[in-house]
């Protein structure tokens, strides 16, 4: 795709972050601006201006699935013919890779990752009453190593940041420190060890450190506000003194602190990086007015004033309601999708998320959608996805490990199976340094965690897991004292992650927006949280028995669905045949704007998405647009 097609469809803000000179760059970017879009387009559009080689441009993100949508946008960006041209993954499985090419060339061993590391910590707590609490003591040890905190000054660390912890740190302190020496005697590594080890590396080694650089001589990072101080180590190990630097993030959805993450990294960024150039991205294509204005009074919470605009048309009022309990909430939210998927529209179960703040919600609301006749997504069983990597594990060469996955498309019909399947495709389509076996694969696999899920249905999950997602009809559930801000937050800083946390899970909703709360909660007396204080009730909701009742008298074929919908349903299937992600054939943002434009020649559609795109869908397209309104 040539530079003129990569800036069509985008907006004057975009277009500017996309061509901005070669100096060290930094993107604000709200929820829903497009942010993941503008930097693969800069990365496109460096490569297609001749400003930048495809093979020494390095993207960092902090998901697999971040790095896998990145790569699938940048092959249909016609960025490479193959995923080895441009470098992108997690800053672990960049480390990974640094470190494995190192060792090769000194002709030294991989250490082992570790496999399960809660066996290890147990090894280290022994029979200390601490043994029954080894996840929250994980979490304690992970947030050390984010932080570049060592075992011998945690617990003094510690208690001057205010960190709650589930037992006294010194405890803590001694229980790291014995996971420290277990893992040098085992001669094994956590996933911060890789980052640890090649940033004394190229600390210790110039040479190391200036080939490294040599390589990749374009920086892109997205998602920049998640970035912990031992991340930030390595991006500044990998820059170096260069100005090359293209940076992506919002301040706003910097909701890992508690992870070790500090936003303070990305504010000050202009300060660290010499002549920076600050941009902004404040148009929303993704929230309607609606959405983004309860979005916005949440923020205020945060002393944050936000200047974002909804590019999107009206959409349903915000309907905020409280319920006596939490079964009542529950099955309230039960009430409020059947409510949504009365309306119409295509697959409305798949287009529909509730968010809970804890983990503790969500077995309770799942329990009521399945009884009133909701189709729940689950995550995959784990047993049954570490046994399937355990097997391709066992193979010892490169062609051992194709023979394996074919023998599992021949014969498998385990879908558990052939989904690490195709994920050992895409590994070795990968560039890796070294020998490349099963061993390899599953610590690749380990370095880039991903939960998979199942079919057509609501998905239930938190807030934190739903960064980076949207559906067109969300629930925010459980938005009472006590659990929004979560009674652990004490410090201004914790309070203020919990505003941005609320507005992370707002800003998840692009059409219809519920926001449910309990009077008590399991015997304890809650209420409304202040947080959403500001967002008005709604109108009352019918109940989903009478819809029920309703919507089975009328057939399918009667039913209207929109052009939006239509849209998302032709993506959906395209996806499926080319084995993309639908933003890989078609962005939110293009979507959108046929929706709205309702182009009527290939040569106004490619005014929209590029003309050599406009040719390749186009017939499609304007025929789903010409039959739009019409019933299906």
């Amino acid at each position: 795709m040539d530079a003129e097609e990569l800036l069509r469809a985008m907006d004057a803000d975009q277009r500017a972050a996309v061509t901005c000179p070669e100096t060290a760059t930094v993107v604000h970017a709200g929820a829903g601006s497009g942010k993941t879009r503008v930097l693969t387009h800069r990365i496109a559009y460096r490569i297609a201006t001749g400003s930048a080689a495809a093979e020494r441009v390095l993207a960092i993100t902090f998901t697999r699935e971040a790095a896998s949508e990145m790569r699938r946008r940048l092959l249909h960006l016609g960025v490479a013919r193959d995923l080895q041209s441009v470098t992108v993954g997690t800053f672990h499985a960049i480390a990974l890779a640094l470190l494995r090419q190192r060792l090769s060339d000194l002709h030294k061993p991989m250490p082992a990752i570790i496999n399960n590391r809660q066996q290890l910590l147990a090894t280290a707590i022994g029979d200390h009453p601490l043994a029954s609490r080894s996840r929250e003591i994980l979490i304690e040890i992970d947030w050390a190593h984010a932080r570049l905190i060592q075992p011998a000054t945690f617990a003094q660390t510690a208690k001057r940041l205010g960190r709650y912890a589930p037992a006294p740190h010194n405890e803590i302190a001694t229980i790291y420190k014995k996971y420290e020496q277990l893992k040098l005697q085992r001669n094994v590594l956590d996933l911060d060890d890789l980052i640890t080890r090649v940033i004394e590396a190229m600390r210790t080694d110039n040479a190391y450190a200036q080939a490294v650089r040599w390589r990749y001589r374009h920086l892109f990072v997205d998602e920049a506000q998640d970035m912990n101080p031992l991340q930030y180590e390595l991006f500044d190990a990998i820059r170096g003194q260069r100005s090359d630097v293209f940076v992506v993030g919002d301040p706003m959805q910097a909701i890992y602190g508690w992870n070790g993450s500090d936003r303070k990294l990305f504010d000050e960024l202009p300060d660290k990086l010499r002549g920076t150039t600050v941009l902004h991205l404040p148009n929303n294509y993704r929230c309607s007015p609606q959405i983004l204005a309860a979005a916005k009074a949440v923020a205020t919470h945060a002393d944050h004033k936000l200047k974002a605009k909804s590019m999107r048309p009206d959409s349903e009022p915000v309907i905020a309601k409280g319920f006596s309990d939490n079964e009542a909430e529950a099955t309230g939210i039960a009430t409020m999708l059947w409510s949504y998927a009365s309306r119409g529209g295509a697959n409305p179960w798949k287009m529909s998320a509730v968010l809970v703040r804890t983990n503790n919600q969500i077995e309770p609301i799942v329990d009521a959608l399945v009884a009133s006749g909701i189709p729940v997504r689950t995550s995959r069983p784990a047993p049954e996805l570490t046994s399937a990597i355990s097997d391709a594990a066992q193979c010892t060469t490169r062609n051992s490990l194709t023979t394996w996955a074919t023998d599992v498309f021949t014969e498998s019909t385990s879908e558990i199976q052939r989904w690490v399947a195709e994920q050992l495709q895409l590994f070795l389509k990968l560039d890796h340094p070294g020998s490349v076996d099963g061993r390899t694969f599953a610590s690749w696999m380990r370095t880039n965690p991903a939960e998979q899920q199942g079919p057509d249905g609501v998905e239930v999950l938190t807030f934190h897991s739903a960064k980076g997602r949207e559906w067109d009809c969300v629930v925010v559930a459980g938005a009472e004292v006590g659990l929004l801000p979560h009674i652990s937050a004490i410090s201004k800083e914790q309070q203020q992650e919990e505003v941005r946390l609320a507005y992370v899970a707002l800003t998840r909703a692009s059409n219809q927006l519920f926001i449910t709360w309990s009077e008590s909660r399991k015997g304890r007396t809650t209420g409304r949280s202040l947080l959403v204080a500001e967002i008005s009730d709604s109108a009352p909701i019918v109940d989903h028995n009478v819809i029920s009742k309703r919507t089975a008298r009328v057939s399918a074929s009667e039913r209207v669905v929109s052009l939006e919908d239509q849209l998302k349903k032709w993506r959906s299937s395209r996806a499926r045949v080319i084995r993309q992600l639908p933003n890989a054939v078609l962005a939110d943002h293009e979507l959108n704007l046929i929706a709205l434009q309702k182009p009527t020649s290939i040569e106004d559609l490619g005014k929209i998405v590029g003309q050599i795109t406009a040719k390749q869908i186009g017939p499609d397209l304007l025929t789903i647009i010409a039959k739009a309104g019409v019933t299906v």
